[in-house]
């Protein structure tokens, strides 16, 4: 169920048409990390089996990353106005091109999918809204389970604990004629590497 939603979003964001911005003040912080015990708090039943997720894309320790969205304008509701599906879009900073499963992308708000239920975010102290993200750790698929069926591309094996690097992640509101999009939130690799007790100084890093 996860790996067909992720396909309906992908290919419904590719359809996108023209892409317009919308001012947001996006920013993404990592908040910490999220394993077995604790992750349906963040996106409740997303994830019908945690586990193979935790698995594949998680840590030696089964954890994946909580990153925390933060945004001046209220998007599920300007998403909900103008009838565009929500979605969060991620690459390595040095890479923009470069296909990788990175994040997950759909975001959440108190364990709901914001493109399904349209939960309405809540507010901080100083009147942002904030929203809740999932950032894989790694992917050590196999090549034959990266490469994509319709073109071929093997999407990029990553691991950000042996090697942190720089993460980019924008929000895109996705239509058939029309979209909007975000400005670009920068996740810095020792912001990553922190909350996952590791010091970049002595992990590889290709930036």
């Amino acid at each position: 169920m996860m790996a067909g939603r992720f396909v309906v979003l992908i290919v419904a964001a590719l359809a996108g048409g023209c892409m317009l911005p919308v001012r947001s003040g996006l920013t993404a912080t990592v908040e910490g990390v999220v394993g077995k015990d604790n992750i349906h708090e963040i996106t409740g039943d997303y994830f019908h089996e945690p586990r193979v997720v935790l698995d594949r894309y998680g840590n030696n320790r089964g954890q994946l990353l909580h990153v925390r969205l933060s945004t001046s304008k209220n998007l599920v509701s300007f998403s909900d106005r103008k009838h565009r599906m929500m979605v969060l879009r991620w690459h390595f900073c040095d890479n923009a091109r470069r296909e990788v499963r990175l994040g997950i992308p759909q975001a959440f708000v108190n364990g709901r999918e914001v493109w399904l239920r349209k939960p309405s975010p809540r507010q901080d102290g100083a009147g942002r809204f904030v929203y809740d993200a999932i950032l894989r750790v790694r992917d050590a698929r196999p090549e034959e389970d990266r490469r994509s069926f319709a073109s071929g591309v093997v999407e990029e094996t990553f691991d950000l604990e042996r090697e942190p690097r720089d993460v980019c992640v924008r929000v895109q509101f996705i239509s058939k004629l029309i979209g909007n999009h975000t400005k670009i939130a920068r996740i810095p690799k020792e912001e990553i590497a922190a909350a996952l007790g590791v010091d970049v100084s002595s992990a590889r890093s290709r930036e």
